[in-house]
């Protein structure tokens, strides 16, 4: 296997990206996730959100921040305090932002049911923020997955979708699945531009695709 991808599950869960946010500087995981070393970062914080182990669902970021729902705790965000990420409270009845957000260190795109912070994600994230769709939905976080190298898209992404989100995380990137078809290539990937994981019923079409749009393979 090659050593830039991972295969595994979440207690028995293959949708990895619900569990955890990894960046460029820092990763946060929930407690049991298991081979946590193997994400190369500086910070690694362990916690939960809302007594609950979906932190990918609940949370997006990139290396300059993290957005978080405000059904977190004073003591599950002193977790992030403790590491020194930095973080931003979404005041709002939308708290699977995790599913509403794609983003990298270059840029980000969010569902038109966060159009009204937008100016406020943009200075956390430190990148400019455009709203939009993949594959006609809002749902931008679940239906892509990013890192700094490259993007993965829901496989009824539209051209003129994909163009659109390569120009704003300005990343070159194609469509495709994971977890033996899932277009909800979001909820089944973990990882940054180092080193991905990915759920265990991924096939191997499925692992060269990623590979590729990701950046890995060249």
């Amino acid at each position: 296997m090659a050593d830039h991808i991972k295969f595994g599950d979440y207690l028995g869960d293959i949708n990895l990206g619900f569990h955890g946010v990894v960046t460029s500087s820092y990763a946060v995981l929930a407690p049991k996730f298991s081979r946590k070393e193997f994400f190369d970062v500086d910070e690694l914080v362990e916690m939960r959100v809302s007594n609950t182990d979906l932190l990918g669902l609940f949370m997006a970021g990139n290396s300059n921040g993290l957005l978080v729902p405000d059904i977190v705790s004073e003591h599950e965000i002193s977790f992030l305090e403790e590491k020194g990420v930095e973080y931003k409270v979404v005041n709002s009845n939308l708290t699977a932002l995790g599913n509403l957000v794609l983003v990298n260190d270059n840029g980000c795109i969010i569902s038109e049911k966060l159009s009204g912070i937008q100016e406020e994600v943009s200075e956390l994230f430190g990148v400019p923020v455009k709203v939009g769709t993949v594959a006609g939905t809002g749902m931008v976080g679940s239906a892509g997955f990013t890192t700094n190298n490259g993007v993965l898209i829901h496989r009824e992404c539209s051209r003129e979708e994909l163009e659109f989100v390569e120009e704003v995380l300005d990343v070159k990137g194609d469509i495709g699945t994971v977890n033996f078809g899932s277009p909800y290539v979001g909820t089944g990937l973990i990882g940054n531009s180092e080193g991905i994981m990915v759920g265990n019923s991924t096939t191997g079409p499925e692992t060269a695709r990623i590979e590729k749009a990701l950046g890995f393979l060249k």
